[in-house]
């Protein structure tokens, strides 16, 4: 019979602070990123985000269970408390910063989009000039664009 040994909270605490303190670096910049317009940089951070956020769910209980008198008195640590509404205001940064990207792209794939359907109404006319096209033609976008 083996014994399994128990993360103690002060341990816990201690591993839930050091892989908050990661998740709120990394959200830091990507915020950074998606401020500068940088969106193509927000994508590599990705893939360690994931890696972050599964440690951080691991350390975390799978069930939630009622806490104890003894838990609910117990205070986290004012590291541990500051983590967390830093980690909040992050979060709420994030979305607004990511809601703004997806609105420039919209915005920016909207003017390609007018951009191609303008140059399919102008074409050359009878006189070797410039004319605007008085059908309505399927719009194609160029692979240079």
């Amino acid at each position: 019979m083996t014994d399994t040994p128990k993360i103690l909270p002060e341990t816990l605490q201690d591993r839930l602070l050091q892989g908050l303190s990661a998740v709120n670096a990394l959200l830091e910049q990507e915020n950074t990123l998606l401020s500068s317009g940088q969106w193509q940089d927000v994508e590599k951070l990705l893939p360690r985000k994931r890696t972050l956020m599964e440690q951080m769910r691991k350390l975390l209980p799978a069930e939630a269970k009622p806490l104890t008198p003894e838990q609910r008195s117990a205070k986290a640590a004012p590291e541990m408390e500051a983590a967390t509404k830093q980690f909040h205001a992050l979060v709420r940064a994030n979305e607004e910063l990511l809601q703004n990207a997806i609105a420039a792209q919209g915005t920016l794939i909207q003017l390609v989009l007018e951009d191609a359907a303008q140059e399919q109404r102008i074409g050359y006319g009878a006189s070797g000039g410039y004319a605007v096209g008085q059908h309505n033609s399927a719009l194609a976008l160029r692979s240079d664009v």
